[in-house]
């Protein structure tokens, strides 16, 4: 019984509050999902031919491409088991062997995923053998980020770290840019750490999950007010990388390094 009104309450959630980059105000996760669709529909235009989507999940961005592309989502078997509402990816696999010829996708996407795998690198460098000379990828990491998905959580990534990261492995960053700032960061630590924490005593607890449903509407107003503020502190200083929660990233394969020429 428990689990059902679990499920009821998710469902209704992400009904009235929009699901994955389809979040509005009253999301708890409106900050990260307001970046994501800022940089995927600048970007998306980049996107060209056949694209590896490489831990697809929901495949939220799939909407956000190019009609013309040839989309094919990769996702890990327990990845799809752990998520609330399914969209099959087209193969399943692992992002350290990928189950794909070399130089056979002209893009990859790739976001959120590399701080889930325990060798990231081998991922990044299956990113560089699958894409063709020329190919682009949009790829996103945290930087700040609380522990989630556990225990398959092993790292975080710097601007510098994901910089070099990519570039040893022949993947030119073209550019790169921080989702959100102090404002989203101190927002969505704060919510992840209360709307994650009330969640998760509703699981454990019928009397818990009872108490909440008067409070919904005042959680929801307070998101609200916390989501406007993250935005108003993020536009003081848009360009600081220092504390963005979120990298998101523009490579090119073999392109030439910047400041060297061709």
């Amino acid at each position: 019984m428990r689990k059902k009104l679990g499920h009821f309450f998710a469902g209704l959630y992400g009904q009235v509050c929009g699901r994955e980059l389809e979040a509005n105000l009253l999301n708890f996760q409106f900050l990260p999902a307001y970046y994501a669709r800022r940089d995927i529909a600048r970007d998306a235009s980049r996107l060209s031919g056949r694209l590896l989507d490489l831990g697809c999940g929901n495949q939220p961005y799939r909407a956000f491409l190019p009609e013309n592309i040839e989309y094919i989502g990769l996702d890990f078997p327990s990845s799809q088991e752990s998520l609330s509402h399914q969209s099959r990816p087209a193969v399943y696999g692992d992002g350290r062997t990928l189950p794909f010829a070399d130089q056979s996708f002209d893009a990859v996407l790739c976001t959120q995923m590399l701080e889930h795998v325990n060798r990231p690198e081998t991922v990044v460098q299956e990113i560089g053998r699958v894409l063709k000379p020329g190919g682009v990828g949009l790829i996103s990491a945290p930087f700040f980020y609380n522990l989630h998905l556990e225990p398959h959580d092993f790292f975080r990534f710097s601007p510098y770290g994901i910089k070099d990261l990519l570039q040893r492995n022949g993947l030119w960053v073209r550019e790169l840019r921080g989702q959100g700032g102090i404002g989203t960061l101190l927002v969505q630590m704060f919510h992840n750490w209360l709307f994650s924490g009330l969640a998760r005593q509703a699981r454990r607890s019928k009397s818990w999950g009872i108490l909440l449903i008067p409070a919904l509407p005042l959680l929801l107003l307070l998101a609200v007010g916390n989501n406007l503020a993250g935005l108003a502190l993020d536009r003081m200083n848009s360009e600081d990388l220092r504390f963005a929660p979120n990298l998101w990233v523009v490579l090119e394969k073999n392109g030439f390094e910047p400041g060297k020429g061709t």
